[in-house]
């Protein structure tokens, strides 16, 4: 028992002695008076190095600009979009106007009015009559036509 306790505190020294935070109470299933079967040392975990942290900096540096980057482009192409849309609202509205317009204009009553006092035109007071005309009648008014062109 007396050997076996020895090898636990050879152990045990020899793991202070390396990691300087380890008793022999610390050793997993540690019970006095029995052998102990140890397999190889934890592995250390290691340190990051400076260069390691700075390249790891750099790229989270990069990404943070491309981010916001990212961010400011959007908000260009929204404001620029909300003008666009405004703008096209505008000659929407105004299409509506002349349409509205146009149709005003065009309406028999604006054309009869329009008629009426700019040109002087009225409706006729009688009912439109047939005329009849003989076919001799166009053949003598076609020659003297002819004549007069000469």
């Amino acid at each position: 028992m007396s050997n076996d306790n020895s090898l636990v505190q050879e152990y045990v020294r020899r793991e202070k002695h390396d990691t300087g935070d380890i008793s022999a109470e610390h050793v997993q299933g540690y019970r006095p008076g029995y052998a102990y079967r140890y397999g190889p040392k934890q592995q250390r975990r290691k340190k990051l190095s400076t260069f390691n942290v700075i390249i790891f900096l750099f790229g989270f540096a990069v990404a943070l600009v491309l981010y916001i980057g990212n961010i400011i482009a959007v908000n260009g192409l929204m404001k620029e979009i909300n003008q666009l849309e405004q703008e096209y609202d505008k000659i929407r509205n105004h299409n509506e106007y002349l349409r509205a317009d146009l149709n005003n204009r065009t309406g028999l009553e604006q054309i009869g009015s329009i008629a009426v006092d700019q040109l002087g035109l009225s409706n006729p007071s009688e009912p439109p009559r047939w005329l009849s005309i003989d076919k001799e009648d166009v053949e003598q008014l076609q020659r003297e036509l002819d004549r007069y062109n000469q």
